[in-house]
């Protein structure tokens, strides 16, 4: 119904659109035709109309005819190895104009043009910069189903890795991305060829990316955005802190005439491989795009509008836990006096079981998917000249998204987190499944000015960004608060923002000098004003209300005993998300100033360049400085090869987030609910008990060596190696788990609530290297009467923790250590080990694709384009807290955890397929699938000693020795979290396949003669 009433909002606009263009439409005819430079007919040639979105194809003969309004145009002519023809044409109304006929040339060049990379203002083409970019066009790519611009790119840029997370609070609405297994923190995203803001979410769940800040690049359209351009090389000293694995510049559309609105629903159809097959439908997305512009020769102004909504998907599995009603948090009480403790517990399965049964539980109790959201977003980017010289430019934006997740479900016996009636009974009878409700608003605008003076360019803009994530948590309750007939369901959990303003100066000037050679200087400053904020939310979202909670005795029926559970203090907050404190809100400021240099000297076969940069960041009590360095070359060893390469340093300060954040919030470890406190480095814990220094920055030495190069006349190729080391990266540590009685002792002694489990905080830990090879392949050619290009792309990449973990006094203390001293302690649980433990390594070792292959192939004839994508994503591994094989002196394992818990999953391909029909000029009608082969990812382990069977057979633990036990039952000898989640999220998600449907209007075509 709700797209029924859009659709019904959206016919009187287009009616009003169709009559009013209709007015404007009275023009002329343009016919001629297209050979090549032999002189034979080229069917299939490309006629584009310069400044409008306006393109026609030449039919067999090479024929075409075009309709345009009155006035003065340039039509750009190209076809597949050729150069592209510029024609200017005046058209008068009611006129036919027969052009003589357009010979196209053999091109010298036909890759794409790119900017990014060089502060050299004149473009060159992708291979012939001295360093690596990717150019991603929209035009060739917005027909794929993807319809948000981080999986977008994850499908064509091999490089580039994002996946969306579930059930993991705010990160299931913001995913995590970056270049080369990078942190999205090590990545600089431009807009425009200016820094764009970052989120105010820090990713604090054990997703990849644990610990980091990234940017939103999901609140940018893609409706607004003409192509992306992906430098990936170290570029610090170029572009500034932040672009360690390289830059990422979203570049807007800017001279677009007309206006076109497409629109695009689908949604999964999917066999989940689960229990012999279970067919599913979700997901389903609706998507419309508008775009429009008006532009001259002194003036160009682009919009662009949004909308999306993607509602959610789940891929869970049942759980296995043996009680979900009766006992306390599912563990068993133990049995009478008498009983054995085996027939006692089979007993209570069979009670549950039938409770289960008669109250129609259903064991598929959490949603391990997509979260759901709408999202809408719109930009404006315009600009006038105000003479030959000088333009004022202005591109502003903003973007709502309300998203839905879900967290764990709270099962009926979980009494501790259950809020209860006057009478002491659950509030939720059949337990409840938690919801985190985000309203994520991002606003953001530049403002500058570009002129000359004489030879050198002068460019001085502002640019200002805001990020911020409410939290809204429904379905919950504070168990701690007192017993009510009005239980509260619904809190303000509070909210996270982060504010950027940014002022650029840039001043360059090209010297041309003898035998072809150019110098290019380039010089500027930037002041950016950053600021970070929590604030609190509604008291009951975080308040510990004292009530203590009782359980129901159980009367075992064979004998008539009463077993009486014990009670105790119950959680506190609002369940799944407790919202921040008063103590953790924070208004955090600071200044950062810097200055850089950039030299580039050319000649017709060699290219060196240098830049230096300088910034300083001022907070209130910490300040940093630092410098990055960049050398780059290349030479043209031949007229169809080059070798290029680089070599840079660089740093990246801590950012606000990572410096200032603090809360508690409720993370299930092993299927257990833990409250855990997030400390910043001003925390006297962090301080005293941990020792840890204020956090410093991190830098990073890299280099890349490659070849580019053409193959014949329609071929490109680059190839580039390379090596990235990073020193002191900061990373979120191991949760410190108050089952370790030192940790407790600390916690206790410092105050903190007893209902916190654990304690984690970010440090300087690591350091780590990243390598690998990125090559690409493209080929144009022309089959029978129609013409595509075929690409392969592909990324090999290793990340590697190198050495030791960077401790100190404090957590090397043999005190901290019991291990070093006592055999019979575990040495999982020294501090020295926890710090950084195997888990959190492997999320930056082996948790992403250590590969990815991009093969498409893109063919067009007549009025059809046929896309067919295979993406190959490389193997990932998960790698469990303990190790499962650890043993003390005697043999004698440490742990319960399976042996299977550190799991490989294999690669797989993905394959897409996109048919486009277009039926009327520059509109077009597409359909086609995503995951076209219903590819999963592997299984993730179930240990089979947790299934109903073997439990009751068996439901008693026997002692953990030199074997592991075959009995009881522990959630956390696996990773599944009890059986639920079936598949890894890291790889390419877990949907399945995902068919669409998309059209696209060009409202001008329908109201031309």
């Amino acid at each position: 119904m709700k797209k029924l009433a859009l659709i019904q909002r959206l016919l009187p606009l287009m009616g009003m659109l169709f009559i009013s263009v209709a007015i404007f439409a009275q023009g002329g005819i343009i016919k001629s035709s297209v050979k090549n430079a032999s002189g034979q007919p080229l069917a299939g040639a490309t006629i584009k109309v310069e400044g409008r979105n306006t393109t026609i194809i030449s039919d067999a003969e090479g024929n075409f005819s075009l309709n345009l309004p009155a006035g003065i145009y340039t039509l750009l002519t190209s076809y597949v190895g050729t150069a592209t023809e510029k024609t200017k044409v005046t058209v008068v109304a009611g006129s036919t104009i027969n052009l003589p006929t357009v010979f196209l040339k053999e091109a010298q060049e036909t890759s794409e043009v790119v900017v990014i990379g060089s502060r050299n203002k004149f473009p060159r083409s992708s291979i012939s910069t001295p360093v690596p970019v990717d150019v991603v066009q929209m035009k060739e790519i917005k027909n794929f189903a993807q319809a948000d611009l981080t999986q977008l790119l994850t499908y064509v840029a091999p490089s580039f890795q994002s996946a969306r997370q579930t059930i993991s609070d705010g990160t299931d609405h913001i995913d995590p991305s970056g270049l080369r297994g990078l942190g999205p923190d090590q990545t600089l995203i431009l807009l425009n060829g200016k820094r764009r803001h970052n989120t105010a979410l820090v990713n604090i769940n054990g997703t990849v990316g644990r610990g980091s800040v990234g940017t939103d690049l999901n609140a940018i359209p893609v409706a607004a955005i003409e192509r992306i351009e992906i430098l990936r090389d170290g570029a610090a000293a170029q572009y500034g802190s932040d672009a360690i694995a390289g830059v990422i510049n979203v570049v807007l559309k800017k001279n677009y005439k007309g206006l076109n609105i497409s629109a695009m629903t689908g949604q999964n159809n999917t066999n989940m491989p689960y229990n012999g097959g279970i067919k599913i439908q979700d997901g389903l997305n609706q998507q419309v795009d508008i775009v429009g512009g008006i532009s001259n020769k002194k003036f160009y102004l682009t919009g662009s509008m949004q909308i999306l909504k993607r509602e959610a998907t789940n891929r869970s599995g049942i759980d296995n836990i043996p009680l979900v009603y009766l006992g306390n948090g599912g563990a068993f009480p133990n049995a009478p006096t008498g009983v054995p403790t085996a027939d006692f517990r089979r007993w209570m399965i069979d009670q549950d079981k039938a409770q289960v049964a008669a109250s129609g539980y259903n064991r598929q109790n959490i949603v391990a998917g997509n979260s759901a959201s709408t999202n809408l977003g719109g930009f404006i980017n315009t600009g006038v000249k105000l003479n030959d010289k000088t333009e004022i430019y202005f591109t502003g934006g903003a973007s709502q998204r309300d998203g839905n997740a879900s967290g764990f479900s709270r099962n009926p016996n979980a009494w501790n987190q259950q809020p209860v009636n006057p009478n002491g009974s659950r509030f939720y009878t059949d337990g409840f499944l938690p919801q985190i409700h985000t309203k994520i608003l991002d606003q953001s605008f530049m403002a500058g000015l570009k002129t000359s003076f004489g030879a050198w360019s002068f460019d001085v803009s502002n640019t200002f960004g805001n990020n911020s994530v409410g939290f809204n948590i429904q379905n919950t309750g504070n168990a701690s608060l007192p017993a009510s007939s009005g239980v509260q369901t619904k809190f303000d959990a509070g909210k996270i923002m982060f504010t950027q303003n940014t002022i650029n100066m840039d001043l360059s000037r090209k010297y041309d000098l003898k035998n072809g050679a150019s110098f290019n200087f380039a010089t500027g400053l930037e002041n950016r004003f950053e600021e970070y904020r929590i604030f609190a939310g509604e008291t009951g979202s975080s308040v510990n209300g004292g009530r203590l909670f009782t359980v129901p005795s159980i009367t075992y029926t064979p004998t008539g005993q009463v077993v009486n559970i014990a009670g105790g203090p119950s959680a506190p907050g609002s369940q799944v998300f407790p919202g921040f404190q008063k103590s953790d809100e924070v208004r955090a400021k600071r200044n950062i100033n810097s200055a850089y240099i950039d030299l580039e000297y050319q000649t017709k076969k060699f290219l060196i360049g240098g830049a230096f940069r300088y910034e300083s960041y001022g907070e209130e009590n910490s300040t940093y400085k630092g410098t990055g360095a960049k050398l780059t070359a290349k030479y043209d060893l031949t007229s169809n090869l080059a070798i290029r390469g680089s070599v840079s340093t660089g740093f990246r300060a801590p950012s606000l987030q990572q410096r200032y954040f603090q809360n508690q919030s409720t993370q299930f470890v092993a299927g257990v609910p833990t409250t855990v406190l997030t400390a910043n480095n001003n925390n006297p814990i962090v301080k005293n008990a941990f020792g840890i220094k204020d956090l410093s920055p991190e830098t990073s030495t890299s280099f890349t060596v490659g070849l580019v190069g053409k193959l014949g006349k329609n071929t490109t190729f680059t190839i580039d190696a390379y090596n990235i080391n990073i020193d002191n990266r900061i990373v979120l540590s191991t949760q410190f788990a108050r089952t370790n009685s030192l940790v407790n002792g600390i916690l206790t002694g410092a105050g903190i609530d007893p209902a916190v489990s654990s304690v984690q905080f970010w440090t300087n830990a690591v350091n780590t290297r990243t390598r690998g090879i990125d090559l690409v392949l493209t080929q144009k050619y022309k089959l029978g009467k129609g013409n595509g290009f075929v690409s392969l792309a592909a990324n090999f990449n290793e990340n590697k923790v190198m050495g030791g973990i960077n401790t100190n006094s404090k957590i090397d203390d043999a005190v901290n250590n019991p291990s070093l001293t006592d055999p019979t302690k575990d040495p999982a649980q020294d501090f020295k080990n926890l710090l950084f433990d195997r888990q959190q390594r492997s999320r930056i070792e082996v948790a992403q694709p250590n590969s990815k292959i991009n093969f498409t192939v893109n063919y067009t004839i007549k009025k059809f384009n046929f896309l067919l994508r295979a993406v190959r994503f490389g193997k990932i591994e998960s790698v469990n807290i303990v190790d499962p094989r650890s043993v003390n002196a005697a043999g004698a394992f440490w742990n319960d955890v399976a042996f299977e818990v550190d799991q490989s999953f294999s690669a797989k391909i993905n394959t897409d397929l996109v048919v486009t029909y277009r039926f009327y000029k520059n509109s077009s009608f597409s359909f086609g699938a995503n995951n076209l082969l219903d590819v999963y990812p592997d299984r993730i382990f179930v240990d089979p000693r947790n299934s109903a069977a073997n439990v009751y057979t068996n439901p008693v633990a026997s002692a953990l020795g030199t074997a592991k036990t075959t009995g009881g039952y522990a959630a956390a000898r696996d990773v599944s979290n009890r059986e639920r989640f079936l598949f890894p999220v890291n790889q390419f998600g877990i949907n399945g396949r995902f068919l669409f449907a998309r059209i696209s209007l060009e409202i001008g075509d329908f109201c031309k003669k």
